[in-house]
């Protein structure tokens, strides 16, 4: 169905014009969006199943590491180990983000985004009966 609307070389708004006027090519506009839609949500499902796994990997992760440093001989508690230990990697985690952010700003020539203009309405091509 998408490849008829699409292969005819008409914008979406020269479709819903169309549409407007053709119950059939409306019919087929809401074929194309379900399908759409459904598409949308299967991505999305599947990056939310992704980020999950990420999620459960990384918490295992952590927990061997302060399983695994509580077992060290240290001059101080097991619980202070732990504690160290998580705050340690979340602070390099911090500063690994915030390395990352400096460098992609740097290569894109903009150390600080620039605040917005005062007034967004001048020289707006958009408004309507403004004087």
């Amino acid at each position: 169905m998408m490849r008829i609307a699409f292969s005819s070389g008409m914008n979406d708004e020269e479709l819903k014009a169309q549409a407007i006027q053709d119950p059939k090519q409306a019919e087929l506009l809401i074929a194309i969006e379900r399908s759409r839609a459904s598409d949308k949500r299967k991505t999305m499902a599947l990056l939310g199943t992704f980020g999950l796994a990420a999620l459960i990997v990384v918490v295992a992760a952590a927990l061997y590491v302060v399983h695994a440093a509580g077992d060290l001989r240290l001059p101080w508690s097991r619980i202070g180990t732990a504690l160290g230990t998580v705050l340690s990697a979340s602070g390099l985690a911090g500063l690994s983000w915030w390395v990352k952010r400096k460098l992609t700003a740097w290569r894109r020539g903009t150390p600080n985004p620039q605040p917005p203009p005062e007034s967004r309405t001048e020289g707006d091509q958009n408004q309507v009966g403004t004087a």
